[in-house]
This record gives structure tokens, sequence and C-alpha cells, in this order.
């Protein structure tokens, strides 16, 4: 049980590591942007959409790394 437990904490710390939004916020931001493509939005819409998500999570991660 050991090995499972050290490898699943290996991916967990790769790929959340000390930082969750990053990992959490794009995963959001896809199921959003799936969400409005299922909705019909228009393709262009929806990746400029997502590209903002993205970067507003990366921007929001920076600012709070910066008040701690």
């Amino acid at each position: 049980m050991s090995r499972a437990r050290a490898f699943a904490a290996f991916w967990s710390d790769f790929l959340v590591g000390d930082r969750p939004e990053l990992f959490l916020g794009p995963i959001i931001a896809l199921v959003v942007a799936w969400l409005l493509v299922g909705l019909g939005v228009p393709g262009g819409l929806v990746g400029g959409l997502l590209f903002a998500g993205v970067v507003l999570v990366g921007a929001l991660s920076i600012r709070l790394r910066m008040s701690r």
C-alpha cells in the first residue's frame, strides 16, 4: 500500500504543488468552455473567453501570492 500512496502523493505534488488554484482554475475554465460550446456559442468567442479565463486565473494566483 505504501507504493500506491507514494505514487499518488507524487502526482498530487507534481500536478497541484503549492498552488491549487493553478491546477483547478484551467480545469474549471475548460469545463465552462465545453458548456458554452454545447450551448451553441461560436467557437471563436469561446476560445477568447477560455484564454481570458486562464489569464485571469494566472493573474489572481500572482495577486494572491504577492499579498501573502
